[in-house]
């Protein structure tokens, strides 16, 4: 499976609330670096790690991850979306997300986020939308 390939079913599936078959595109040392604005540790270590991660997303009463691109770079794959979250009707997070993701032997090594604030343009659309 191409690098880019393998980070979009990774990304995917953790969207969608398959963590076991994301973790299957995880090496076991794989380490996940959130932005800054993420609250909790700065890194994720190993599968555990974004299992951690996982459980820490859960936990908001709104959660919206949306990949909207995703490149291969040559040395990384580079995913561009949006990240969203509310705890009980307040905005914690709400930006336009980078993730740098480094994939050796068919797995995913590394992702490093950074974040650009998003303004709350998704917020305003899905509420436009009638969504939530």
């Amino acid at each position: 499976m191409k690098p880019a390939a393998v980070v979009r079913s990774a990304l995917d599936a953790y969207r969608a609330g398959d963590l076991e078959r994301a973790l299957q595109f995880f090496a076991p040392h794989a380490e996940w670096r959130v932005a800054d604005d993420f609250p909790g540790p700065a890194t994720y270590r190993g599968r555990d790690g974004v299992r951690s991660l996982a459980d820490t997303s859960a936990r908001f009463s709104l959660h919206h991850m949306e990949v909207t691109e995703i490149a291969d770079m040559g040395a990384f794959v580079l995913a561009h979306g949006v990240v969203y979250a509310e705890v009980d009707g307040e905005t914690v997070v709400d930006r336009v997300t980078i993730w740098r993701c480094r994939v050796q032997d068919g797995l995913i090594v590394s992702i490093d986020a950074e974040a650009l604030p998003a303004g709350a343009r998704w917020q305003a659309s899905r509420r436009a939308s009638g969504e939530g």
